[in-house]
């Protein structure tokens, strides 16, 4: 037991659906969004600015960071496969280890029937309210995701809650070592927000969106700007968007900001490992188009922000451009908790980076999306009716893969600091030199003075696939 309380805390903190280059870092990261707690935090830690995801979509994302897998080698493809009781998983080894393991917030990650295995306590919250779509079907914005202002009394939606939760359950003298893992919902769309963040940003001021050149690009992305009502909008419209999206990162650096007030109140921030990091990002007006997409690989998607506080990790204050991926943090947490195992696993831990051994962790990162038409269990369920109280948004982009199954065909990306190279089913593939193109406006894909950086990076695609693609039981029982 005297082992086990010089373990450290662990805080998760996630917000969904958060993009990489919204965290201000002091201006040196995105010189116009005000994240000061995030940005203060970030100076008693390390924060990486090339961190992916392996998924641009919660659910198989959050299955892959916690069990150091990627999509491929764990079956977790959807919102509908998620951890089930036989599952290892980061939390069922921190709770083995004895830690108190708290889940505050989202799910997406754990079917129900595999939730008591992994945490010792789920606090469930419950709110009624909702801002529903403010606009009329015939509106310019109703299928846009936009819904703009929202009132007080709706600014005590779910993450108010599991705020006020989270800060309960830590003033309430929990046992140590603990893991809590907070989960919020902000800013994933609508993109809604109350004052005094909604009037946060000046809309002059918030950058233009990358131009929605479409021509060659997947067809999902065209449909995409059409089908959604995109098509029309100018230049201030996405602005407005992106004000709005700003603003909801705002709201989500305070709630971490009092999160971080109560655990140096009650003299545990010292002494925990806190973990600040995202699922997926966000479209937020980027090439004409809004929310996510199942195989879409853009940046601003897949760029996630991560930012750790190790205690006993000497280095702090730093910012790191070198590549990692989420699936990095589940080594990294066990090597934090003194966890040994055999578990098969493809993240890398962060700490011979940090501590100066490494210079270098990944030469690149890897993500996956998409279902085939043999995959009806992935799909999401086709929204019939646009007018559906809360799910009616969705109509649209639900409706896309039921007309065309090749839009959210499976796909595959490799991505080094100089190239992106994304690989399809069926459909459109991508190629884009990031030196000279970091918007990702010009598919290089069918030209042929790039054959050989294609068919580099596609050998690359193939030995990940190789090392990656099967993940035998780790137990080693043989029973006759």
């Amino acid at each position: 037991m005297e082992h086990e309380k010089s373990l450290p805390n662990i805080i998760f903190f996630v917000p969904d659906e958060l993009r990489g280059d919204c965290i201000s870092l002091e201006g040196k990261r995105n010189p116009i969004i005000k994240t000061p707690n995030i940005d203060q935090f970030a100076k008693d830690g390390v924060a990486f600015t090339n961190c992916f995801t392996v998924n641009p979509v919660c659910g198989p994302s959050r299955c892959c960071t916690f069990t150091g897998q990627y999509v491929h080698s764990n079956n977790h493809r959807s919102l509908y496969q998620l951890l089930q009781p036989h599952e290892e998983n980061l939390f069922k080894f921190l709770k083995d280890k004895g830690y108190e393991v708290i889940w505050v917030g989202r799910n997406d990650l754990f079917r129900k029937d595999a939730i008591e295995g992994s945490i010792s306590r789920k606090i469930r919250i419950k709110t009624k309210s909702i801002k529903t779509n403010p606009y009329s079907l015939e509106h310019s914005m109703r299928k846009s995701f936009y819904f703009g202002e929202r009132t007080e009394e709706e600014a005590k939606d779910i993450d108010y809650y599991i705020t006020q939760e989270a800060i309960n359950y830590l003033n309430s003298n929990p046992r140590t070592p603990f893991c809590l893992f907070i989960a919020l919902s902000f800013p994933h769309p609508p993109y809604t927000v109350e004052e005094p963040f909604f009037s946060m940003y000046d809309r002059e001021n918030v950058p233009a969106p990358i131009p929605p050149k479409l021509d060659d690009k997947p067809d999902f992305m065209q449909l995409i700007n059409e089908r959604y009502g995109l098509k029309n909008f100018t230049k201030e419209d996405f602005k407005e968007i992106i004000a709005t999206y700003y603003g909801m990162v705002s709201r989500v650096d305070h709630q971490f900001g009092l999160i971080i007030n109560q655990l140096k109140e009650i003299d545990a921030y010292e002494n925990s490992a806190i973990v600040f990091f995202a699922d997926h990002g966000d479209f937020a007006g980027d090439y004409g188009l809004t929310e996510k997409w199942p195989n879409a690989f853009q940046d601003c998607l897949i760029n996630i922000p991560l930012i750790l506080k190790i205690p006993g990790v000497e280095r702090k204050n730093v910012i790191y451009d070198q590549l990692v991926q989420s699936i990095d943090i589940f080594p990294t947490i066990l090597h934090i908790a003194q966890i040994n195992t055999q578990y098969t696993h493809f993240g890398k831990s962060l700490i011979p980076l940090l501590q100066g051994h490494l210079t270098k962790l990944r030469n690149a990162v890897f993500a996956e999306g998409g279902y085939n038409p043999r995959e009806p269990q992935c799909f999401e369920p086709v929204i019939t009716n646009p007018e559906l109280l809360g799910l009616g948004i969705y109509y649209d982009k639900t409706n896309i893969p039921k007309e065309d199954s090749s839009t959210v065909a499976r796909s595959a990306m490799i991505r080094t600091k100089l190239w992106k190279l994304i690989i399809r089913d069926q459909g459109k593939e991508e190629l884009y030199d990031l030196m000279y193109d970091p918007n990702e406006a010009n598919n290089l894909i069918d030209i042929y003075a790039y054959d050989k950086v294609k068919a580099d990076l596609k050998e690359q695609l193939l030995r990940w696939y190789l090392r990656t693609s099967d993940n035998a039981d780790w137990k080693r029982e043989r029973n006759i």
